[in-house]
């Protein structure tokens, strides 16, 4: 008997945060000869989607990394995928990168805590009260929340954290439908267009004001 798509994912996913019984999950077919390019650049070096889903931070960038933490999230993530290699799924209709994250995992925010903080912040509390949050209201404080992790567990200041996440890693960090929010490679990150947690953040907050 051949296995579900569910636990097919599971298999690839197996300490995936949500039940995955209770989603909807589907499978995406790629071609591993396919080159992720274009959106900015991404994959100069011209690897083809079967190399990058088995080795997910390229020997260039680790060649490069002169932070240990960083470097060894980087392996812990190409030791995962090495020999069955990532493999891209939707779930509730969102690309899941679960199998891509690297390094720590931060809880993003509910709708509730959302509107909190941004209603601490003089800056943006205004724009809360007249329904005029933006994407970048929202990403600002999710990705700070990203930064100062990586910076506590590497060693490193917030701001150092955020140029070591774009310029020794060559991710970016990515708010998961799963609730969480973690540094992802800039390849399948911007290859896989996707709306995600932001677009889902702002439907709700317009709902609830």
């Amino acid at each position: 008997m051949s296995e579900s798509i569910k636990e097919v994912f599971g298999g690839c996913n197996p300490d995936y945060p949500l039940i995955i019984a209770n989603l909807n999950v589907e499978a995406c077919i790629v071609s591993d000869s396919d080159i992720p390019s274009g959106s900015g650049g991404i994959n100069g070096e011209r690897y083809t989607y079967g190399q990058l889903c088995h080795h997910p931070i390229i020997p260039e960038l680790l060649r490069k990394m002169d932070n240990i933490r960083l470097k060894q999230y980087a392996e812990l993530c190409n030791e995962r995928n090495a020999v069955k290699g990532f493999r891209m799924f939707k779930v509730e209709g969102e690309y899941c990168f679960w199998g891509l994250r690297i390094g720590p995992v931060v809880k993003t925010p509910s709708v509730s805590e959302m509107k909190q903080i941004l209603l601490r912040n003089p800056q943006t509390a205004q724009a809360v009260k007249e329904h005029r949050v933006t994407a970048a209201m929202i990403q600002a404080v999710t990705y700070d929340l990203l930064r100062e992790e990586v910076g506590r567990c590497c060693g490193i200041s917030k701001e150092a954290a955020g140029l070591a996440i774009g310029n020794q890693l060559d991710c970016a960090p990515h708010e998961d439908i799963s609730g969480y929010i973690f540094m992802v490679p800039n390849w399948a990150h911007k290859w896989f267009r996707h709306d995600g947690y932001v677009s889902q953040m702002l439907k709700e907050l317009s709902m609830k004001f």
